[in-house]
């Protein structure tokens, strides 16, 4: 662990996103504000891709109203990253954390996602920080690992047990730039194009063996065992929120969007829904029927039981939110 000094208390950490991410962005953000002890040494720098002002004014707020130093904002310079990496699904967003040692001077950075809900102080995790490696993240879900070893012809025989989630990771920026990182993956992506996780697979390759596993509660993917003791859960996608048939992941995703209700719109919005819709979600929070009742319905439209589903928790969420009409 590095020395305590003056200047190395500030915690910096690093929060990417555009406007469509904005709602997780304002939840990672607020939730790592609470949740920390020491709420005048973060120091957060949002990576913004497409923000408008306004959307910055928000974040600012935010970061006033609970505790925090305003945060800076980073427009990056995509076009290095344009000429060295290929696109992928048409956004060279996903390389930026490959840049972080080149973009900013400190000695060690915290990396979040922004579907990310922190229920620990993000200092605990600053103190693991230790200078032998490059990066310190949990390991991914080991279904996503059984993935990457089917698709990897970059590296067949790489050890399945340690590869890492790229969502929560602290990053030895000194020794990134010592190891010349960012040449390292220029060259990989030259050699073997743009890897299905992107900027997750060229550091597992990179720093495979320089980088030491934390434990998973620092990352706990849904669904997992771990779960149940997360200190921070990782939503892997704000959208896809509630794609999945796995019935366990909604009260986790409850504790998301509760919060973002709670701490964040504190009232009721029209963006979120108008008049007539919270009257109907009011009505229908005080029901909230199991998924084998609405199934035996409407089984036969797969889609329509989802949606009704997810309509039907929206409502149970909004009746029970902190704030009332």
């Amino acid at each position: 662990m590095p020395q305590q000094t003056a200047d190395n208390r500030l915690i910096h950490i690093a929060l990417a996103s555009n406007h469509r991410y904005l709602p997780g962005l304002l939840v990672t953000m607020v939730s790592m504000i609470r949740a920390s002890s020491q709420k005048e040494n973060l120091r957060f720098h949002i990576l913004a891709e497409e923000l408008s002002e306004d959307d910055k004014n928000k974040v600012t707020a935010f970061a006033i109203e609970y505790g925090s130093a305003p945060p800076e904002f980073h427009e990056p310079d995509m076009a290095p990253i344009r000429a060295r990496f290929t696109a992928y699904k048409n956004s060279h967003a996903a390389f930026l954390r490959l840049f972080l040692c080149d973009v900013f001077p400190f000695d060690w950075m915290l990396y979040s996602d922004v579907d990310t809900l922190w229920l620990r102080d993000p200092g605990e995790l600053w103190s693991a920080r230790d200078d032998s490696v490059s990066l310190l993240w949990c390991r991914d879900l080991p279904s996503i690992c059984r993935g990457v070893h089917e698709y990897s012809k970059w590296n067949p025989d790489f050890d399945e047990s340690r590869y890492a989630c790229s969502g929560v990771v602290l990053m030895n920026l000194k020794r990134m730039r010592e190891t010349q990182f960012v040449a390292k993956a220029a060259d990989f992506v030259e050699r073997w194009g743009t890897p299905f996780f992107v900027d997750q697979d060229i550091l597992n390759y990179v720093c495979r063996d320089d980088a030491k596993l934390l434990p998973q509660h620092w990352d706990c993917m849904m669904p997992t065992k771990e779960a149940v003791n997360g200190l921070v859960y990782h939503f892997n996608g704000i959208g896809a929120m509630f794609n999945s048939s796995f019935s366990g992941w909604r009260p986790l995703y409850y504790a998301w969007f509760r919060f973002y209700y709670d701490f964040i719109l504190k009232k009721p919005s029209k963006e979120v829904c108008g008049f007539f819709k919270r009257v109907l979600f009011w009505t229908l929070g005080m029901f909230y029927p199991p998924v084998w009742l609405i199934k035996l319905f409407f089984g036969c439209k797969p889609f329509l039981v989802d949606n009704i589903h997810r309509q039907l928790f929206f409502a149970w969420l909004w009746r029970h939110a902190k704030w009332r009409w």
